[in-house]
């Protein structure tokens, strides 16, 4: 058997415009890791058995799949740490990146089959919203809620509602990121206007702890590893996780190249049976605490194990003094609803994130997400492991109901 092995090479080519508007800035990495991690002391791997039979006649075995080192990517690296690639009939190389830019460039550029993204990122590449166009599929997102609003230190008691954000600086990882469009939405219900009541900021997610910690900004809507690192380090509380203003909201995502997957279909099938079976695995909260020991090696998220514990179990220390226990911070039921895209796709158009496209009817974003979601190909994989495969309907965001067939109701509802 192939161990998966891990590449840190990165592109040399020059992204040309993410999107219109785009500073150099926002280039740059969106969830790169906060540093090397404390040293974590080695761990017995949690005991995974096999849900489903590999594949037979695989088209191909070798397989490029990229990442980043988050909580996010846990999913796609569990498969690696616990040899479920392998169970499968895969040999995937794992080429770790620290950022959404040099990501999306490799995938642009066809030097990867396939890839974590943030979840906006594949409909934005798919459909040629920025610079950097390649026909994928969206199998899986690799995770839902997982992420948070932290606030500085030096705010503490004056921050409590998103109508205090007002003339605060507001560190965001990416444009095409959950993150920034439902951070923006929350300043929205706050009354204020995030294009000029706030000083948005694209920044590296690596260097936001640091940057809330000498006060170059605020705040920072963020992964939750960022979210508890900056609570360990005295620089910040959590003012909200994103699920209380979303819940069960996608975060990122598993997409694969189209060429890849028409030309392999047995192998396209191995491959969501691998990382299906990986993410319902984790999913379980009696794994959490084993998982986060193990994700914690340098080998594979290289974070510090206090962190990820505390994110994987929900039980987590806020900053304020006060003790958490969310069993919900993260989950890994990776179906990707139509109902996701449809709310990432009017929530991009509303700001300016869709390039020249417009799309007006429900109609119009459906058949754009249904392009780009195979939707299909994860109920059977999923059905047959026992994960979620049952369509939202709607989406409760900020307390209103987001329906999916009538997308403009909920932009006027938001513009109001």
């Amino acid at each position: 058997m192939h161990s998966p092995s891990f590449s840190g090479g990165l592109s040399r080519r020059s992204l040309l415009g993410l999107g219109a508007g785009a500073s150099a800035a926002a280039l740059l990495a969106a969830c790169a890791p906060a540093g090397p991690g404390a040293p974590a002391t080695a761990a017995e791997p949690p005991t995974f058995e096999p849900s489903l039979p590999a594949p037979e006649n695989l088209e191909q075995t070798n397989i490029t799949i990229g990442f980043v080192p988050i909580t996010c990517s846990s999913p796609i690296v569990n498969a690696a740490a616990l040899n479920i690639y392998e169970h499968y009939g895969l040999n995937v190389t794992l080429r770790r990146f620290t950022g959404w830019a040099e990501l999306w460039i490799a995938f642009v550029a066809g030097e990867l089959d396939a890839t974590q993204f943030l979840a906006p990122m594949p409909l934005a590449i798919h459909h040629g919203f920025a610079s950097g166009q390649r026909s994928l599929r969206l199998p899986y997102v690799t995770n839902i809620n997982g992420n948070g609003i932290t606030v500085s230190q030096r705010l503490a008691g004056q921050v409590e509602s998103p109508e205090d954000f007002a003339g605060l600086r507001l560190g965001l990882p990416f444009d095409y990121s959950v993150h920034n469009l439902l951070a923006r939405d929350y300043l929205v219900s706050g009354g204020l206007d995030p294009q000029t009541d706030v000083d948005l900021r694209i920044m590296r997610p690596a260097d936001m702890v640091t940057a809330l910690a000498v006060g170059q900004i605020d705040a920072f809507c963020l992964p939750d590893q960022f979210n508890q690192r900056a609570v360990a380090e005295g620089a910040g509380f959590i003012h909200t996780l994103t699920k209380d203003l979303w819940a069960e909201h996608p975060c990122c995502s598993f997409a694969v190249a189209e060429d890849f997957a028409a030309a392999n279909p047995n192998t396209y099938t191995a491959l969501l049976r691998a990382i299906g079976d990986s993410a319902l695995f984790i999913d379980d909260p009696q794994r959490r605490a084993d998982t986060a020991s193990l994700m914690a090696q340098p080998a594979f998220l290289g974070l510090p194990e206090p962190v990820l514990t505390a994110v994987l179990t929900g039980n987590y220390p806020d900053g304020t003094g006060e003790e958490h226990s969310v069993p919900d911070r993260i989950g890994f039921q990776p179906y990707p609803h139509e109902s996701y895209g449809v709310w990432m796709l009017d929530s991009m158009q509303r700001w300016g994130l869709t390039g020249e496209q417009t799309f007006t009817t429900g109609a119009e974003y459906s058949a754009a997400v249904s392009e780009v979601f195979d939707s299909q190909a994860a109920a059977d994989v999923l059905g047959a492991l026992g994960g979620i495969t049952q369509e939202r309907t709607a989406e409760t965001v900020l307390g209103r109901t987001f329906d999916p067939q009538n997308p403009l109701e909920w932009s006027k509802q938001a513009a109001s």
